[in-house]
């Protein structure tokens, strides 16, 4: 297999089981029992967690000549993703890697960019199709989509508060690559600009999910799908 980087977006448990059947399947790694297939999960990975995977990363394998690795998190910090660039693109030879997160949104550009998703584009179809919504949507039907959205990370449950950040990564993203695909337009041009700000800083906890998102309502043309 030439590629060694993945990414399952989804539930935590249900993604877990979906890259260790990828070890059986596509790497034939025994699973049970086995210290090279080892799964790590986190609520938060943080920088130190990071370095921590860079060392899991490059011991080399027990009982054969391949290791799995599935790092599972429902927040990664912008930071921490930075810190794990240079284990995505170099990892030791035989070394697979699968990272489990909510959403395809909460990856940084640079990270998603050296990850192909384990089930082809399977796992962006929500994404994808959240964001198509949107932008083939009128303002009014934007504006109430936001309120929604911020409604959503006002709640009380951690849970529900995560997931509405989520959802406002995956739209900043595939707002990018929408205004990329036009980027020769001025506007289109001044979009990227203001997403390429936004996006780092929505991936921090106290990142102003109101100001970023109202501000992108005034900025964003009427049509860019």
């Amino acid at each position: 297999m030439n590629h060694h980087a993945f990414y399952v977006a989804g539930d935590s448990e249900e993604g877990i089981g979906r890259a260790v059947a990828f070890g059986e399947r596509a790497l034939e790694l025994p699973v049970s029992g086995n210290p090279d297939v080892v799964v790590l999960r986190y609520s938060l990975f943080s920088v130190d967690e990071a370095r921590k995977v860079h060392d899991v990363v490059h011991r080399m394998p027990t009982k054969g000549e391949k290791k799995l690795i599935v790092i599972a998190a429902s927040r990664m910090f912008h930071e921490a993703q930075n810190a794990l660039l240079k284990v995505f693109e170099e990892p030791p030879a035989g070394t697979y890697i699968v990272l489990v997160i909510p959403s395809e949104g909460v990856l940084i550009p640079t990270l998603r960019s050296r990850l192909l998703s384990l089930e082809g584009e399977k796992n962006t179809n929500a994404d994808s199709e959240f964001v198509q919504i949107f932008l083939k949507a009128s303002r009014e039907e934007r504006e109430k989509t936001v309120a929604k959205l911020l409604d959503r990370a006002k709640s009380d449950k951690a849970e529900e508060k995560q997931s509405a950040r989520n959802d406002a990564l995956a739209l900043a993203n595939g707002l990018a690559k929408a205004a990329y695909a036009k980027k020769d337009m001025p506007e289109m041009q001044a979009l990227l600009s203001d997403l390429n700000r936004f996006i780092p800083i929505l991936h921090e906890r106290s990142a102003p999910l109101k100001l970023i998102l109202e501000h992108l309502l005034v900025v964003i043309p009427a049509r860019i799908h």
